[in-house]
């Protein structure tokens, strides 16, 4: 009887379409870097949203959000606009309450070869009075370059960057996709693509970018396109390290983006201001270190205010 059975459902499977069997979970992952170059379409793009926290013995130094559109072209991505912002946790809120600090929040959008930047207090300069967006050259071959919309060191975007990350590894089958996970070196994202980080690890020791490491992991969907991507990584040379971790989610893949530049009557050129290389800063620093950087600044100039004001 389990025999006849056995014949019959045999028999029955094989004369059935192939859509009225059981869907199978896909047991081997699709390739990324083909998935990725598959959406390389002319105002076709995707959306990014993550968060960055910045630690050092278990203490917030910083936290911010980070988010944008990502423009792709036949060739890959050509324009950017996105956000940064300051998301201090309720506590670092509460201790600065009563204070003169305020929240960072920086605009941009990159298109054209050009980098427009909006929220950085330039009030103080004759040309900039009336206008609310600084206009800087992209540095040559970054033009739409994904680290400027988000803090990730790695550019998932960037198809021999991405290939160099997923070199050696397997995707685990996991609810909703793939997920795969490793180590990369600075010195591997170098060799992949020399024109993106060139200029941030500029002067550093060859044996330092051997050393600098980024530990990740990498959500996929079904079809191999990142869904999400986590980065820790440990800096400050002596004494208690820095540590960075940055959660970014990928979504709508495939939407139609069409990055646009701000209106010209709202735009001063860095030159107007004589200011220093802003495209080098923005490519040297990353964001959360840009912020850094400029809150004090901005602390040493109301110090210099307010002693100035007290002289008088």
């Amino acid at each position: 009887m389990r025999l006849w059975f056995a014949l019959a459902t045999a028999a029955l499977i094989a004369t059935m379409p192939v859509s009225a069997l059981p869907a199978v979970a896909q047991s081997t992952p699709p390739d990324p870097v083909r998935a990725l170059k598959q959406q390389f379409r002319t105002e076709r793009g995707v959306q990014i949203s993550e968060v960055t926290r910045l630690t050092r013995d278990g203490r917030t130094l910083l936290r911010m959000r980070a988010g944008g559109r990502l423009q792709f072209g036949p060739s890959g991505a050509v324009a950017s606009d996105g956000l940064w912002q300051e998301a201090p946790d309720p506590a670092t809120l509460k201790k600065r309450e009563g204070t003169d600090d305020e929240l960072v929040r920086i605009e941009l959008i990159n298109v054209g070869g050009n980098r427009y930047l909006s929220g950085l207090d330039f009030g103080f300069y004759p040309a900039a009075r009336g206008k609310t967006w600084v206009r800087t050259k992209s540095p040559r071959g970054v033009e739409a370059d994904a680290a400027t919309i988000s803090t990730q060191t790695i550019d998932v975007f960037d198809p021999a960057v991405l290939k160099t990350v997923l070199k050696g590894t397997t995707g685990r089958p996991v609810s909703g996709g793939f997920l795969y996970r490793g180590s990369v070196s600075y010195a591997q994202l170098y060799q992949a693509a020399r024109n993106v980080y060139a200029v941030p690890l500029r002067g550093a020791a060859v044996e330092e970018l051997h050393k600098m490491k980024i530990a990740w992991r990498l959500w996929t969907d079904p079809t191999g396109l990142p869904t999400r991507l986590m980065t820790s990584e440990a800096s400050g040379g002596k004494g208690l390290p820095i540590l960075s971790r940055t959660d970014t989610r990928y979504t709508d893949w495939g939407s139609h983006v069409l990055v646009i530049a701000p209106p010209a009557d709202e735009v001063v050129d860095e030159k107007e201001l004589k200011l220093p290389d802003l495209a080098e800063l923005l490519d040297r620093l990353e964001p959360n270190e840009l912020i850094s950087a400029l809150n004090a600044r901005q602390d040493g100039d109301d110090s210099s205010s307010r002693a100035r004001t007290s002289a008088h």
